[in-house]
């Protein structure tokens, strides 16, 4: 006769019902709040630079992550947009670049090419990105109403469903800053200015220069081997007669710009670069404070009228974003800056 313990009898049986209760409940659903929606639904982006469009999207007490889905991406006339939905190769970081890389090719192995649509979604967050391929050749921008997209959210508890979002991107540029007509694309006036001049003395009179003494010309040399990528400065007297770069002694020309293989001469200053400058939106030593531009500073002292050694420089704030071989030509007013000690005299 087999005897069994009332007490363990009583655990089987327990263990046995909990098991088939468990089998029977429901699966846990995420919270899923009504009120998640995108707080924008109108899109600018500019074309010819990867831009990424950020908080966008309130969960509200949803639980999180979403997954985000594009659909039924048209232009406005509700036509097909394949310029938009087709795979194209596009640069993708595979690495975070940190600006501290010592050579073109380190940089070049933190990138790598994959073939994405050049309009997404990050799976995850809802932030939406352009690729720096899409240009107006084939994508519309304004004035063109352009296109529009739905987007579905969804959690395992609920989803949200937003169509019409509008994308209206704007004419690229090739840098900044610019005088360009974004409706046209056509360049109002040719030059710019410097961001900051500090300090700086005309050779001629002796008064101080303004930013709008100094014309900066932005010039892509199209005369080079094919895929060479460079960035040269030089610089001018009005007359267009060369100013020497190192007259500027107190530029730091290794740390200028995040470029290699300096080539300095009596006319110019040249630079192996990657593009775009600056590489990606975030401060580093080669930007501005806010990491959109890279900064150059060409600095110099001399010995004023006084006695007193006195220090002098002159910024600018830029961007390119086209890659090329490119130039940036500073064009001084009269015989440009007093660099020699004590006197006033031409340089």
């Amino acid at each position: 006769m087999i005897k069994i313990n009332k007490g363990i009898g009583a655990l089987a049986i327990l263990v046995f019902s909990g098991s088939c209760v468990d089998h029977f409940l429901p699966e846990s659903l995420d919270a899923f709040d009504p009120e998640s929606v995108f707080t924008e639904t109108v899109y600018r982006p500019q074309l010819g630079r990867t831009t990424l469009m950020s908080n966008n999207f309130n969960a509200g007490n949803s639980t999180l992550p979403f997954t985000f889905e594009i659909l039924n991406v048209k232009r406005f006339d509700g036509s097909d947009a394949p310029e938009l939905t087709q795979y194209f190769p596009v640069k993708v970081w595979k690495t975070p670049y940190l600006g501290t890389e010592t050579s073109l090719q380190e940089i070049e192995s933190k990138r790598t090419t994959e073939y994405r649509p050049l309009f997404q979604v990050r799976k995850h967050s809802g932030e939406f990105i352009v690729w720096e391929n899409a240009n107006s050749s084939f994508v519309l921008c304004s004035p063109d109403s352009s296109y529009t997209f739905d987007v579905l959210a969804t959690n395992s508890g609920g989803y949200a469903y937003t169509t019409r979002m509008r994308l209206i991107p704007t004419r690229e540029v090739a840098y900044e800053p610019n005088n360009v007509d974004l409706r046209t694309g056509l360049e109002t006036q040719e030059y710019v200015h410097p961001s900051l001049m500090q300090g700086v003395r005309s050779s001629n009179e002796g008064f101080l220069l303004t930013p709008e003494n100094v014309k900066v010309y932005f010039r892509e040399n199209e005369d080079t081997e094919a895929g060479a990528k460079a960035l040269t400065f030089r610089f001018f007297k009005e007359d267009y007669t060369p100013i020497d770069p190192s007259k500027f002694n107190l530029t730091d020309w290794g740390n200028l710009v995040h470029g290699f293989n300096i080539e300095r001469t009596a006319e110019y200053v040249r630079y192996t670069v990657a593009y775009p400058i600056p590489l990606l939106n975030a401060v580093s030593r080669y930007t501005n404070i806010t990491g959109d531009r890279a900064r150059v500073r060409f600095a110099y002292n001399r010995v004023g009228l006084s006695g007193f050694r006195e220090e002098s420089y002159m910024e600018l704030d830029f961007s390119i974003f086209k890659e090329g071989n490119w130039e940036i030509i500073f064009v001084f007013d009269g015989n440009g800056p007093l660099f020699t000690d004590g006197v006033r005299t031409d340089n």
